[in-house]
């Protein structure tokens, strides 16, 4: 069943919204990489252009992956979560290299973002699909 904007559940579409600016932001990383590769002067440009084309990939997908939450799509769910551990991964890894402010920030993105997808009324719609 989908469920149109009206009926969407607010946290369904929280998760979706976080989901897919967390994958606007992978794919602006991999284009900026992407952009210095090609007109700065990268240590390893091979790993350069590699690195750009797995982030945009990887950018697309998670925006993907938004658009299927925004679409009721229970087969977001999972790939989301995957997407909030890995943004508490990159978190950890930013207060490491005392870049607390973007770990908080990250921190409160996937917190956010797991909390929406794993919420009872996103729980429903998704088991309703």
């Amino acid at each position: 069943m989908f469920l149109g904007v009206s009926t969407r559940p607010a946290t369904l579409s929280a998760a979706a919204v976080v989901e897919a600016l967390e994958g606007v932001a992978v794919l602006a990383v991999g284009l900026y990489v992407g952009i210095e590769a090609v007109i700065g002067r990268p240590h390893d440009l091979a790993s350069a252009v590699a690195l750009a084309f797995m982030a945009v990939l990887g950018g697309a997908g998670i925006i993907a992956v938004g658009w299927g939450l925004w679409q009721v799509r229970r087969w977001g769910r999972a790939p989301a979560l995957l997407t909030q551990i890995f943004t508490l991964i990159i978190a950890v890894s930013m207060f490491q290299s005392h870049r607390q402010i973007l770990g908080v920030v990250l921190v409160v993105v996937a917190v956010v973002g797991a909390a929406a997808l794993l919420s009872p009324p996103t729980t429903r719609a998704l088991i309703d699909e």
